[in-house]
């Protein structure tokens, strides 16, 4: 699976506020509170919102997301394609990618499935069951 396929399914998770932090073995081991200069930049843009900043960096097994004013959200491989996302206080969701290759589908704990679908020229659509679509551009 590409950087770029992942960044899109990070972000997507952050923007949609997907997950809950499972428990983790010490302070250490927490990613840092805010992005690193190594992190991958984008832009995201929900319905009637201003674009935010959403920064995307490898941590561990998986990857770690940070936005302005938002809980980091953790994003740990299942070991099969697939993803498990957490952040602090909400329940995990998991992340598959869609049959036909057109994007992802992320299930969550209350049975709602949103859907990240690519774009043309790298950028994403994140589009929940009956709401309108975010658009997340890289930078």
């Amino acid at each position: 699976m590409s950087r770029k396929t992942v960044s899109g399914v990070v972000l997507a998770l952050m923007l949609g506020g997907l997950g809950g932090c499972g428990a983790i073995s010490s302070d250490a081991d927490f990613p840092p509170a805010q992005p690193p200069t190594a992190a991958t930049r984008f832009k995201a843009t929900a319905p009637g919102a201003f674009p935010i900043d959403v920064y995307l960096s490898a941590w561990g097994e998986g990857y770690v997301i940070h936005a302005p004013g938002q809980a980091p959200i953790y994003l740990i491989s299942d070991k099969k394609g697939g993803f498990i996302v957490q952040r602090a206080g909400e329940s995990a969701s998991f992340v598959a990618p869609r049959p036909d290759g057109s994007g992802w589908t992320i299930l969550s704990a209350d049975g709602t499935n949103t859907l990240l679908l690519k774009q043309d020229g790298g950028s994403w659509i994140l589009q929940p069951a009956g709401e309108p679509p975010t658009l997340i551009v890289p930078q």
